[in-house]
């Protein structure tokens, strides 16, 4: 979304004439509307320094840093909340139960929301439907095709309503 280049956000820019060097620049303005032919916005970047060998109208790559978080991201149908914040239900390998655990979020988007804390890359996430779990409730993982899925420190599972 255009929303998450506003004015004055840090850019690294590398000229087309100048591959493999970057140089520091600023959004300096967007388009209030997107091309009618290529849905893309025009944007306009100004230099931090002088040093940048730039003409007017030059095109060039823009690289914006994401947030700094885990890496991860997960579905919408992912979340919950606990207490009015994010959370997902995360899965205790040893039990097979559900602790409802909360968590910090980036942006939200179409595709699924950035986890920014709160999880560890080797958490067991359930994927969809959160608001049907409760705490403590045993179930046992299974994959897209309802297939069942083996965990660490579980000796046999089978699919909840089986």
């Amino acid at each position: 979304s255009v929303a998450r280049f506003p004015v004055g956000r840090d850019l690294a820019v590398e000229l087309w004439a100048e591959p493999g060097k970057r140089f520091p620049g600023k959004v300096r303005e967007i388009s209030p509307s997107a091309d009618v032919q290529t849905r893309t916005f025009a944007a306009r970047v100004g230099f931090d320094s002088g040093g940048a060998p730039v003409e007017l109208g030059q095109s060039a790559r823009v690289y914006a840093q994401t947030a700094q978080g885990s890496g991860m991201s997960l579905p919408l149908s992912a979340l919950t909340q606990a207490k009015g914040q994010p959370a997902v239900w995360v899965v205790d390998p040893a039990t097979s139960t559900l602790h409802l655990t909360a968590i910090r979020t980036g942006a939200y988007s179409e595709d699924g929301v950035p986890v920014l804390s709160g999880l560890n890359p080797t958490d067991w996430v359930v994927a969809a439907g959160a608001h049907l779990l409760i705490e403590g409730e045993k179930v046992a993982p299974i994959d897209r095709n309802n297939r069942p899925v083996r965990m660490a420190g579980v000796a046999s599972a089978k699919p909840a309503g089986n």
